[in-house]
């Protein structure tokens, strides 16, 4: 079936895997940020309403700073898969060229 299929631009793949991992560096790096701020904001003082707070909020950001860098390493990950994808597709592509270029240097001429 005519324009069935998809479309692959090797280039693109590969550009935006080392944009995925600029954005997972930035999220680690924010992720740090975040684990240090949030030691920060434990030695505030020790008064009722500070407590009750931290009470609740310490939980929740605890588990949010330990899952970030995670996060952060994940998509750094999908950048280096895209930038795989797009070299195997680069390759793939030149080696199919190769063989048919080979193959047409190849074929009996015929005279019309």
């Amino acid at each position: 079936m005519a324009g069935s299929g998809y479309d692959v631009d090797p280039a693109v793949l590969k550009s935006q895997g080392g944009a995925f991992k600029d954005i997972g560096s930035d999220f680690s790096d924010a992720a740090k940020k975040l684990a240090d701020t949030l030691k920060e904001a434990q030695e505030w003082g020790d008064d009722d309403l500070l407590k009750i707070f931290m009470d609740i909020y310490t939980p929740v950001s605890d588990g949010i700073a330990e899952s970030m860098p995670t996060l952060g390493k994940g998509i750094s990950k999908i950048g280096d898969n895209l930038e795989a994808m797009g070299a195997h597709y680069s390759s793939t592509e030149q080696g199919e060229h190769e063989q048919l270029a080979k193959y047409a240097a190849s074929r009996p001429k015929f005279a019309n």
